[in-house]
């Protein structure tokens, strides 16, 4: 976690083969999955994603992915006033 601004920023990310570009936009969408051929035995249905976007979004915050080659890293945008202190 970082601070930027008025901001704490937390940056997730992988080391796999990332996403197609075109899938993007699509990832934090209820029940999308990049792979047609996944079912909830082999990958989820869809909705981790999608909740994480409404948690941070009803927190005032954004959320991002981008293919960082290798992986995908997903950025969580907080306003810092919304973030505990210790």
């Amino acid at each position: 976690m970082e601070r930027r601004e008025s901001k704490a920023i937390v940056q997730v990310r992988d080391f796999g083969p990332g996403v197609p570009e075109e899938a993007l936009p699509r990832l934090f969408d209820a029940f999308y999955r990049v792979e047609k051929d996944r079912d909830r035995s082999s990958g989820g249905i869809g909705l981790g994603l999608s909740i994480a976007r409404r948690s941070i979004e009803l927190h005032k915050g954004a959320i991002r992915a981008r293919n960082a080659n290798p992986g995908l890293e997903v950025e969580l945008e907080l306003p810092q006033t919304t973030v505990t202190q210790n």
